[in-house]
C-alpha cells in the first residue's frame, strides 16, 4: 500500500509521482472500448489515437470502485468528494502524428471549460509496459510552479477538436520555450511496467513522441476534479471532453 507521508511532499514539489506496479487488476483495452466511447483518429483518419468517455460506464465504475489505492491517492491530494472530469486511453503508433506536443492540461479546462481554479488531478494507469521507445510521457519537473508571461494571452484561443485531442495541439510550447524549461528543470521520462500509476499536476508541462514499437503502449488517463470546484459557465465542448455530471463518485 502506498503511504501518503512518503510521496505527497514529492508530488507537491515536483508536480508528479510514479508508483511502480501497484495495481494487480488492470482493465484491458477491449474492456474499455465499449459502445458509446468517442474514438479519435490520427491524421490519416484510420489509425486509432485515443478513446474518450468511458467514465460513466457501469462496468468501468465497478472496476474503479475496487481500486482502493486510487481512492486513497485522489482523496489525499484533492479531497473526498470528486468526480471524473475526463477519461481517455491514449495509444501510440509509428506515425509522426502520434506525438503529443509539450503542453499543460489545465489551460484547456480553464479557457474552454471555464474553471478558474486548478483543483484537478491526473491519474495515469499503465495498461501496457511503457518504455522510452514506445512513446513514454516526458515531464518537466517543477514546471507547474512557473508560467510564462505570454501564456496569459491564451485566453483568446478558440476551441477545436483537433486542437484538443490531436497532434496539432493548442496551448503547446515552442521549441525555444521548452529548451528554457528543460535547461532550468531537466526532464523525467515516465517508464514503468504494466499496473503502474503516474500522478501529475495538470499544470506540469508534458509531452510524448511517437513509438518505434507499434501499438505497444496504451495508458489510461483519469482526470479527477473536486465536486466543489464549479465552472463559471457551461463548456461548449462535448461531454466526453468535459463531463457535465459533477455528482460525487460513490466510492
Amino acid at each position: 500500500m502506498v503511504n501518503p507521508t512518503q510521496w505527497k511532499s514529492t508530488f507537491v514539489a515536483l508536480g508528479y509521482d510514479l508508483f511502480h506496479e501497484v495495481l494487480a487488476e488492470i482493465p484491458t483495452f477491449d474492456f474499455l472500448l465499449t459502445p458509446g466511447v468517442e474514438k479519435v483518429y490520427e491524421q490519416d483518419g484510420i489509425t486509432l489515437r485515443s478513446i474518450y468517455g468511458f467514465h460513466e460506464n457501469p462496468t468501468f465504475l465497478d472496476w474503479l470502485n475496487q481500486q482502493h489505492i486510487i481512492k486513497e491517492i485522489v482523496t489525499e491530494i484533492i479531497g473526498e468528494e470528486v468526480y471524473i472530469h475526463q477519461s481517455k486511453v491514449n495509444l501510440k503508433n509509428q506515425q509522426e502524428s502520434s506525438v503529443w506536443p509539450f503542453h499543460r492540461d489545465f489551460p484547456f479546462w480553464n479557457v474552454f471549460d471555464h474553471f478558474s481554479h486548478n483543483h484537478f488531478l491526473n491519474v495515469v494507469i499503465y495498461l501496457d509496459d511503457v518504455v522510452e521507445d514506445s512513446g513514454a510521457l516526458e515531464l518537466i519537473p517543477k514546471s507547474h510552479l512557473e508560467f510564462l508571461a505570454r501564456e496569459k494571452a491564451d485566453k483568446d484561443i478558440d476551441y477545436s477538436l483537433e486542437g484538443s485531442a490531436g497532434s496539432d495541439l493548442l496551448f503547446r510550447f515552442s521549441e525555444t520555450e521548452i529548451a528554457y524549461f528543460k535547461e532550468k528543470y531537466g526532464t523525467f521520462t515516465t517508464v514503468g511496467k504494466k499496473g503502474s500509476i503516474l500522478l501529475f499536476n495538470p499544470d506540469i508541462i508534458h509531452g510524448s513522441g511517437n513509438s518505434t514499437l507499434d501499438f505497444s503502449r496504451k495508458i489510461m488517463i483519469l482526470t479527477f476534479n473536486t465536486c466543489a470546484n464549479k465552472p463559471d459557465a457551461v463548456s461548449p465542448r462535448p461531454n466526453y471532453l468535459c463531463n457535465q455530471n459533477q455528482s460525487p463518485l460513490p466510492w
